[in-house]
């Protein structure tokens, strides 16, 4: 009686002509052995006229006639779900068999997130965009958003909001989650480097759309880069790689790196404020997360582009590919060697002996043993007047504090560092320096 059920099923099982015809193929291209349609039609049960049809409609693309008889010329252009598609007789699943088949709310949300991803990617790399940084991590998390609802409506998981059972309704519609919710859901106690990575993005928008926000493209570029690349991995690991942004990231080019000195001027004064303050929360994340995770490409995707003159055309230029580190990988080894042997014999390690502000922060809390962030810090250089505001690097006192202009950052010296040990010793400078209001 199980055998008899089993049969049925299979007998029942509309697409198994389609599947072993696909195996047939697969078998003839190994092979290279020429086949006649009476051949497909022993091995698939299907009627002449269905065969015939097929090979001008379905099958053009990989057989070549020789004569009475066929050949596969290349291999199967697709994989065997794939195939399947392509042989439905419905044009939506036939007319574009690469796509994996979802529900329709599920295949919703997942266009919505990745044409999200894709404009945030535009307006990043759109020459001329002032609001670059900005409007890239506000249309992210539209995307991040909609790609984690697409996932719990894949995965059968409600995510909308309820009430005494019921669902809160605005505007007409049922409320869905917010991209906090999401991640609680999604990530559960975990504190990996996509989800930190998150955090910081989100709290990057959430000062985006209550206030003005300087241009911060150069700080944190790395962690845009980050949030890009974990969500294609998650949006092809979730719905393949059909829907997948990779070839549509690029290298963007540019022109200067330099502002006109007029500009930069305008802007520092204008950015003055607001730009201490957006720095604030830059560095205090950063200083606040652990080592493993602030090194983790998932948190913040570092590289730095050099140019390199050649002395024939085909040492001028290079193709860069990124690719997800696997030390597992021999692959990757013989990478790393590879690149070993192209560095320079001579290292120039710039800024030696001078320190981020999160690492001054650290170094003066632990040896005065008080409470000393971040925020503290900006505090004392604006007290004891070791800079200006925004961006000026003729405001530096040089002893203490120093521009760097490459990464549009100050870097502070060790007499900074033991000036503000001595001072917060003393309980009174600490306390005036911790209540100062500017």
């Amino acid at each position: 009686m199980v055998e008899l059920n089993r049969v049925s099923v299979m007998k029942t099982d509309k697409t198994l002509p389609i599947r072993k015809s696909y195996e047939f193929f697969l078998e003839r291209h190994k092979t290279g052995i020429p086949f006649t349609l009476e051949e497909i039609q022993c091995a698939t049960g299907w009627r002449r006229n269905t065969v015939r049809t097929y090979v001008t409609k379905k099958w053009d693309g990989f057989l070549t006639r020789n004569g009475g008889q066929y050949v596969v010329a290349q291999p199967l252009p697709y994989t065997e779900e794939e195939y399947v598609r392509l042989m439905s007789q419905k044009q939506a699943l036939s007319r574009d068999p690469r796509k994996p088949d979802f529900p329709l709310e599920t295949e919703r949300l997942v266009a919505k997130a990745r044409e999200a991803a894709v404009l945030a990617l535009d307006i990043y790399n759109r020459p001329g965009t002032l609001f670059r940084t900005q409007g890239f991590i506000v249309m992210m998390v539209i995307a991040w958003t909609a790609l984690f609802h697409a996932v719990f409506e894949k995965r059968g998981i409600s995510y909308i909001y309820e009430k005494d059972g019921s669902p809160v309704v605005v505007d007409g519609d049922p409320k869905a989650w917010g991209i906090g919710d999401c991640m609680d859901r999604y990530f559960g106690s975990s504190n990996s480097p996509i989800r930190r990575n998150l955090d910081f993005i989100i709290g990057l928008r959430n000062k985006i759309e209550h206030r003005y926000v300087p241009a911060i493209d150069p700080h944190v570029g790395g962690e845009c880069q980050a949030l890009l690349m974990n969500f294609d991995d998650l949006l092809t690991s979730e719905f393949g790689d059909y829907y997948a942004l990779r070839e549509t990231m690029s290298v963007p080019l540019q022109t200067s790196t330099i502002r006109p000195q007029g500009q930069m001027e305008a802007m520092k004064r204008f950015q003055g404020k607001q730009y201490d303050e957006i720095k604030d929360y830059i560095d205090g994340f950063r200083a606040e997360l652990p080592t493993e995770v602030y090194q983790d490409p998932r948190f913040s995707f570092r590289v730095y582009l050099v140019p390199r003159i050649g002395n024939h055309e085909s040492s001028s230029d290079l193709a860069i590919e990124f690719l997800k580190y696997d030390p597992s990988n021999p692959e990757f080894l013989d990478v790393t060697r590879k690149i070993a042997l192209i560095r320079d014999r001579r290292v120039e390690v710039l800024n030696r002996g001078k320190f981020r502000p999160s690492t001054v922060a650290q170094i003066v809390a632990k040896k005065i043993g008080r409470p000393f962030s971040i925020h503290n810090h900006t505090q004392a250089w604006k007290l004891f007047g070791v800079r200006k505001p925004g961006e000026d690097p003729a405001g530096c006192k040089t002893e203490y504090c120093q521009f760097d202009e490459p990464h549009s950052d100050y870097i502070y010296t060790q007499k900074w560092i033991d000036f503000l040990v001595l001072k917060l010793s003393d309980e009174q400078e600490y306390n005036r320096v911790v209540s100062f209001k500017w």
